[in-house]
């Protein structure tokens, strides 16, 4: 029998404490399963247990699952010779949605461009190249830290 994983546990004990579920309630439910630890549960038996609290997380709308269009954005610009990839490129939009002051999504797309033009002096982040990509990681992880030393400076 294979047991539960880590990251299974990780996460039924993410999603236990999202619920508030008590320790004596939490008994009970590995009780169902004869078990005393989430250690204990089998790979399957940890799945089954992971999707019902994570079904109820997302019932009592405390829990929101990444949608798959999140996910996907940008994989159509996939396999264009020396050209960042769809990945590279969600990873330098969600860098930029760290450290930029922009609220909404447009307003953040806006100034990510902006930002890239005057980088890497690309129109839009869809046509950034692989050498673009580590400029502008650089730029963006700078930016975090001047953003982090003026908090700091605003808390003295």
């Amino acid at each position: 029998m294979i047991l539960s994983n880590s990251k299974q546990r990780q996460l039924i004990g993410y999603f236990r404490k999202l619920l508030k579920i008590s320790e004596e309630a939490y008994q009970e439910i590995l009780a169902s399963y004869s078990v005393e630890s989430s250690k204990e549960l089998s790979y399957t038996e940890a799945q089954e247990l992971l999707n019902n609290l994570k079904d109820k997380a997302i019932t009592f709308k405390l829990y929101q699952p990444k949608t798959s269009k999140q996910h996907l954005k940008y994989e159509n610009m996939y396999a264009r010779y020396g050209y960042a990839t769809p990945k590279q490129l969600r990873m330098i939009e969600s860098m930029w949605n760290n450290v930029t002051r922009q609220n909404g999504d447009k307003n953040k797309e806006i100034a990510l461009n902006h930002f890239v033009k005057r980088i890497v002096g690309k129109e839009h982040i869809k046509f950034i190249t692989q050498k673009d990509v580590s400029k502008l990681k650089m730029a963006i992880e700078n930016m975090a830290i001047k953003n982090k030393e003026e908090l700091c400076e605003q808390k003295r």
